[in-house]
This record gives C-alpha cells, structure tokens and sequence, in this order.
C-alpha cells in the first residue's frame, strides 16, 4: 500500500492524478504522463508549502496592527477560531513541526543566538519563553530604548490596588550581532537563564512523493505498492490539482491547461477570502 507517515495528514496520490487527468483531458486538453505528473506534483507541493511562510508572515503583521488600533474593552486574547488565517496556515505548518529548540545561551554577553540550520531544523518560528513549571509565555520584540518605559509602566501598574495580581511579561531585543536580549517586564537587567528562551522549529519538508504504476497492454495502471502519497493538509488537494494543471500546461505547451487552472484558482480564492 501507499507509504503513509504515522501522525501525519496525507493526500492520496491516486485522487490527485485521476482529478488532473480529468481536468486535462476536457475539451481534449492533453494527456499528462505518470513520469510528467511526479515531477510537477513533488514541485506543486513545495511551492505550496514555501508560500505558507510568506503568508503566514502577511497575516501575523496584519493582525498585528489591527490589534494594535483596536478599540478599548476589545478583548485580543479570545482562540482562534475555524475562519482564523493565522491559525489555519499553522495548523497546516505543524504536520512538519519539530522538537523546539532552546536558543544557545552566552553567559558573557548576556544574550542568546538562534540555532544554525540542520538537517533537523528547516525553518525557525516563535519565540517564547519556557517557564519553569514548563509553561509556555508568548514574547513580543521592542526596542532596547523601550525597555526602561516598559519597566516604568509596570511598576506604575503594579503600585495600583486593582494590578497587583498581574503576572510580568516578557519582551526580547534583537542587537546588531543578530543575536536576542531576554527581558522580564519588572526588570531593567536582562534575563540570565540559560534555557529558558526557545524557538518554534520547522523540522522537514514535504517528502518526496509518486505515483506508482505497472504497464500492462501498453497502459499505466496505478500500483499502490509503489505510490508514496502527499504528506499534506488534506485541504491542499485542490491547491495541489490547481498547481499541477499550470506546471503541466507550461510544460506541454498547452495554454487550455493554465486558462483551466487559473479559473480553478480564482474560484478557489474567492471562497477563502
């Protein structure tokens, strides 16, 4: 049978080809071979899986700026909820999420560096801070002329009877070397535990995928024994056709393919805006 990763979502390979065919084939399209159909697929979902990063890093800025010019009383803590963008592309990053990493500590600047890529560590995401009941406390970055403001504004809150339960936040600077500053909102002096500032990892990326066949009377017939299906997000599937129809149709010189494809698209847009 198809080979299929324990714990993470997958996209049959069979469905996908036989939908690309289908596509290709109205209006006598063009026929798209076993061997031309594994080369655009394995490109499709890459190009997929890099745009996530991309969007990901729009839609947070965005949010970002709409919470900062949000009214007051507006509570920004609520979950995301199924229509949230943010939490749909992480969602679909987290089947190649790895193990996060502690960022490696220098005890004599009394500051932290970000780990160097590996065969491991793809892709790094969010920074948090790792408490030592083993919580996990979201950070945000200032400026290091901030910190001191930062300071002020708490201990002026916290001097208040209806602040005194509030819990220090913590923020982290970036300096010129590239490397982080780790501060807790009560202090002007920087953090000083070694493990406690980590980072979100993007282990892999998707695997390398195929459709596996036999020829029998001169006809490609689909051999589950040797097909390796999409490790992806099951809502890719129709991304996945879409993709794979514009690459197929550039490369056979067959403009219907991408005139198809582009209408797929533009459908498949207008439902996710």
């Amino acid at each position: 049978m198809a080979i299929i990763v324990a714990g993470q979502t997958t996209i049959s390979i069979d469905t996908v080809y036989q939908r690309v065919l289908a596509l290709a084939n109205k209006e006598q399209r063009g026929y798209i071979t076993p061997q031309e159909f594994n080369l655009h697929a394995n490109q499709a979902q890459l190009d997929i899986f890099e745009q996530y990063f991309y969007d990901l890093a729009a839609k947070t800025a965005l949010t970002r700026r709409e919470e900062s010019g949000q009214q007051p009383g507006t509570n920004s803590e609520l979950a995301p909820d199924f229509g949230d963008t943010v939490n749909i592309l992480r969602e679909k990053l987290s089947i190649y999420k790895g193990t996060d990493v502690a960022l490696p500590f220098s005890a004599t600047n009394k500051s932290y560096s970000l780990p160097a890529l590996s065969s491991t560590i793809y892709r790094t995401g969010r920074l948090y801070y790792s408490g030592t009941n083993g919580s996990s406390i979201p950070i945000k970055l200032i400026e290091q002329t901030d910190v001191k403001t930062i300071v002020d504004m708490y201990t002026a809150r916290n001097n208040s009877r209806w602040h005194i339960a509030d819990v220090p936040d913590f923020y982290y600077t970036e300096n010129l070397d590239g490397s982080f500053t780790l501060y807790q909102e009560n202090s002007i002096s920087p953090v000083t535990a070694g493990s406690q500032l980590k980072i979100e990892v993007i282990a892999e990326v998707p695997r390398e995928v195929k459709w596996g066949y036999v020829v029998v009377n001169e006809k490609a017939l689909y051999n589950s024994t040797t097909a390796v299906d999409f490790n992806m997000h099951r809502s890719e599937e129709t991304n996945l056709v879409i993709k794979i129809l514009e690459l197929a149709g550039i490369t056979i010189n067959k403009p219907g393919l991408v005139t198809i494809a582009g209408g797929e698209e533009q459908q498949n847009d207008a439902q996710t805006k």
